[in-house]
């Protein structure tokens, strides 16, 4: 421990060996997998440092969708900067309100005994190689709570960043960029461009690519997509990920109730995946 952070190791050094991936047909350009398969596929061809940009409206399941590709790794960071995020609590994140501090001398321990104790406990399972998976962001009912939120959403990506080998969920990519809400868009570029030597993962959520940084998708392993007839909105992604607009939008078509596509990037990157998290109990 270093100035009450925590060095994280790379992901895949704490995760226990896994099954062999599924089989799929890699000259397909368009496969279907149960969500179990698709997961065990993730696990093998999601590395860490790698990112995921998923694109779709509000309500459809995003989040849903993350909880399971974030249930993948071990360390994981999940931004709510409107305080009120049920779907990932349900699923066993721990929500905090405050970092580490740069020093956890006496006076500041005394002064933030709950928050200090909270993170020697996280701490603690990060050194022992366990899961640990925390939501940050606190109420934001007023200008001043909103204020609060946007210096912790900024703190989470210097300390993500500096750790390294966390995975951090970017929800609501929209509200967290807009520099007439939270403007933490340059953060979130830096961290895209540079974690991959760290081992760092983003994950972003967003429901155009059009309202967002291009490096949400320009920088991302996998788009997920979920059915749009928007073919300007195919044609940025399909753009972004090296791939056919017109191969991608027909896949979208093709999608049946409550799937996604999973775009791989490149040409070479196997084909359109076809899948359907389930809900959360």
């Amino acid at each position: 421990m270093d100035n009450g952070r925590v060095t994280v190791m790379a992901a895949e050094a704490f995760i226990a060996h896994a099954p062999p991936p599924p089989r799929i047909d890699e000259h397909a350009y368009v496969v279907g997998l149960p969500w179990d398969d698709f997961r065990a596929y993730m696990r093998w061809a999601w590395k860490p440092g790698q990112h995921i940009a998923m694109i779709g409206p509000t309500g459809e399941g995003k989040t849903t969708f993350a909880s399971g590709l974030l249930g993948l790794r071990h360390w994981v960071l999940a931004l709510d900067p409107k305080g009120e995020d049920d779907t990932l609590t349900a699923s066993g994140f721990e929500r905090v309100a405050h970092l580490p501090a740069d020093s956890f001398d006496l006076g500041y321990r005394l002064r933030h005994w709950t928050e200090c104790r909270q993170w020697d406990h996280i701490h603690n399972r990060i050194a022992a190689g366990r899961p640990v998976r925390i939501i940050i962001g606190g109420p934001a009912r007023t200008d001043e709570q909103d204020t609060a939120n946007q210096a912790l959403m900024r703190r989470t990506f210097s300390y993500a960043r500096e750790a390294g080998g966390w995975t951090v969920y970017v929800d609501e990519f929209e509200l967290i960029s807009s520099p007439r809400m939270f403007g933490q868009g340059k953060f979130v570029e830096r961290m895209l461009i540079s974690a991959r030597r760290d081992g760092t993962s983003v994950v972003t959520s967003f429901q155009a690519p059009a309202w967002v940084s291009r490096h949400a998708t320009r920088q991302a392993r996998f788009a997920v997509i979920w059915p749009t007839g928007d073919r300007d909105m195919i044609r940025n992604v399909a753009r972004s990920m090296g791939r056919e607009w017109r191969e991608l939008a027909a896949a979208v078509d093709e999608l049946p109730p409550y799937h996604v596509c999973v775009v791989p990037r490149g040409k070479t990157g196997g084909p359109f995946i076809c899948t359907s998290a389930p809900a959360l109990n």
